[in-house]
């Protein structure tokens, strides 16, 4: 293959001098033979200057400046002069890293091989440019205060030196892509796989769509589904009630009109859930080609990477941390400067705004979000008042926290749960007395068939060291692993440090898991998300999550690890702490509530295993 280039010219907003510039030499330079180059991709929302991938040799992402950098107005360290006088950090190395980072971890499922590969080294599978066409190499190194960074600096002269092919490359100052003649993380094909999925990705391929018939709707979720123009609503809805399938028809019925959806949810992992719902519900489409439109057209997100988003693409400053305190207000409070002077890119204005899991949010939030509502469509959030665990409070229900959002009238509500079997939702029931909580009563689907192929156990268990408590929990899996799949079976836990000698206890018997956790028990939030953008369906892998972090998904097969969240494990012996019985009931309820039968035989199971004897009484409910 001598090259392909994927222009997407806009005259609108046509390519500066450096972009004309690079593009020029893409398409001449024998150097870039067998690569493929995207102009101006649109990813999630994102849109990178270039991005040039090769099956052998990796990645690169290129943002292009065509700043003077001898001007006034730039200073060193990424600061730009506004006309107030007052300088913003508009470093395009942040912004060029964000797009690598937010790529990997959220639109490429190969990224989690080659990450388990590799480790942390499978960064360098994407490298990152930024390319100054009216500056010289100094001035660019100075402005971006490059010299301890992985981006690579370019001029002029890097670019004229880099095209003549009998110029011998620095990996370190070309990329390591352009230097070698293979990458050492094509092993066993991992980086080619990476490439051609981000390469479907980009050309919006069906590469993987699977030819599932999308979901039938209920009249009430058809109701949910329909577009309203002009309408800011809230709809709440029983665990099982079908509001993640309405939101998700009602993101396909709005894309295949042309509009621009944006849907947000506030947990990591069900970013990846929602992503192959809409996927499902799409179908094939009704001519050929049409289903580009979940590329284009749609953008998912958890609210804190849409966040980052705005601020990439408007080369905002990320300066606090996700682990600041209150650092959600203070990134909104950074991004609503910036919108005060400055006009919001037209990629990031949607026609519909739709929120799942909405109980998660804040008022302050929606209000926020309103700023990129083009008020063509509507803003649409549906939420269960029963799964509070962040406990926001029903902001939504509240007259004081809804001002100025533009909701009419009272919540809808559906009560019914299509999905939730009808002896789960009486368990539910039962427990609930046990626990004297007065919620919202679940009214199970009475038009379908009870199976026989159903299991719902409590076993008060005990244990003295860790190795006993593993085993009894190993033997649970195991007899399920006799009927199931590894994934339709997950466990769930109160716990990190039990999830993590879950996680452990099964690697070391070579079985591949997906998890949450922070395997060195430290609670550190970046490697915690680190696991949950991994924290995907159909990989083949057993489960292992938090009950927190699995809000929104379902499955066949729930085993509960019922311990105080205060567990510790010092030298394989077993230490609990004292425990909230909120935290107990929740955790038994979300577990219950993610419980789904299969669609060809309507099997289904629930095991609570509980290791907290103040509970042993549960027990009789289940018989």
């Amino acid at each position: 293959m001598d090259r392909e280039i994927i222009e997407n010219f806009n005259p609108f907003d046509p390519r500066t001098e450096g972009e004309e510039f690079l593009l020029r030499h893409f398409t001449t330079s024998p150097r870039f033979k067998g690569w493929t180059i995207f102009e101006q991709p649109h990813i999630n929302s994102m849109k990178p200057d270039f991005i040039l991938l090769n099956p052998d040799k990796g990645i690169i992402i290129i943002e292009v400046k065509d700043w003077n950098l001898s001007s006034d107005i730039y200073e060193n360290g990424g600061y730009i002069k506004g006309h107030n006088g007052n300088k913003i950090n508009k470093n395009p190395i942040n912004q060029v890293e964000n797009y690598k980072n937010l790529i990997l971890k959220t639109e490429l499922i190969n990224s989690v091989y080659l990450s388990e590969m590799f480790n942390d080294v499978f960064f360098g599978c994407v490298e990152t440019v930024v390319y100054f066409h009216k500056a010289t190499k100094f001035e660019a190194k100075k402005f971006c205060n490059a010299s301890n960074k992985h981006t690579k600096i370019w001029t002029k002269g890097d670019i004229d030196y880099i095209s003549n092919i009998d110029n011998k490359l620095n990996a370190f100052q070309h990329t390591y892509a352009l230097s070698l003649i293979k990458s050492k993380l094509n092993h066993n094909g991992l980086l080619a796989e990476l490439v051609k999925e981000l390469t479907s990705n980009l050309q919006y391929s069906d590469y993987n769509y699977e030819r599932k018939q999308p979901i039938k709707l209920t009249y009430e979720q058809e109701k949910l589904a329909k577009l309203q123009k002009g309408s800011i609503r809230r709809w709440s809805g029983v665990a099982g009630a079908g509001k993640s399938l309405s939101l998700a028809q009602k993101a396909v019925n709005a894309i295949k009109e042309d509009k621009a959806v944006l849907i947000l949810t506030f947990n990591i992992t069900l970013r990846h859930y929602l992503r192959d719902l809409c996927s499902q519900q799409f179908g094939i489409g009704s001519y050929k080609g049409e289903r580009k439109k979940l590329k284009s057209n749609l953008t998912i997100c958890h609210f804190h990477d849409f966040l980052k988003i705005i601020m990439m693409e408007h080369e905002i400053e990320i300066i606090h941390d996700e682990d600041d305190d209150d650092f959600t207000q203070k990134w909104i409070n950074i991004i609503n400067l910036y919108i005060q002077n400055n006009t919001i890119k037209n990629n990031l204005k949607y026609d519909y705004i739709l929120i799942d899991e909405g109980q998660d949010f804040q008022g302050e939030w929606i209000r926020f979000l309103k700023q990129f509502f083009t008020n063509e469509g509507e803003i649409f959030i549906v939420y269960d008042k029963a799964q509070d665990i962040y406990k926001h409070g029903v902001w939504i229900e509240d007259s004081n926290q809804i001002k100025n959002i533009g909701f009419r009238g009272q919540p809808g509500n559906i009560k019914v749960s299509m999905r939730l079997p009808q002896k789960i939702v009486s368990l539910v029931q039962d427990i609930r007395n046990e626990f004297n909580i007065d919620a919202e009563e679940i009214k199970p689907n009475t038009n379908t068939q009870q199976s026989f192929i159903e299991m719902t156990k409590w076993i008060n268990s005990s244990a003295i060291t860790m190795i006993e408590k593993l085993d009894q929990i190993e033997n649970q899996v195991e007899f399920l692993k006799e009927t199931n799949v590894l994934d339709d079976i997950t466990i769930l836990t109160t716990n990190e440090n039990t999830g993590v000698e879950i996680v452990k206890r099964f690697e070391n018997k070579g079985i591949k898991t997906s998890h949450v956790y922070d395997k060195e028990k430290q609670k550190d939030y970046r490697k915690r998300r680190n696991e949950k953008w991994k924290f995907q369906g159909g990989t083949g892998r057993l489960k292992i999550c938090s009950y927190h972090s699995y809000k929104g998904w379902e499955t066949p097969n729930i085993i509960l690890i019922l311990d105080a969240p205060s567990t510790k494990y010092i030298e394989g012996n077993i230490y609990e702490g004292e425990y909230n019985e909120k935290n107990i009931f929740d955790a038994i309820f979300i577990s219950m509530s993610r419980v789904k039968k299969k669609s060809l035989t309507g099997a289904y199971s629930f095991t609570c295993i509980n290791y907290l004897s103040e509970y042993n009484r549960i027990e009789q409910v289940f018989d």
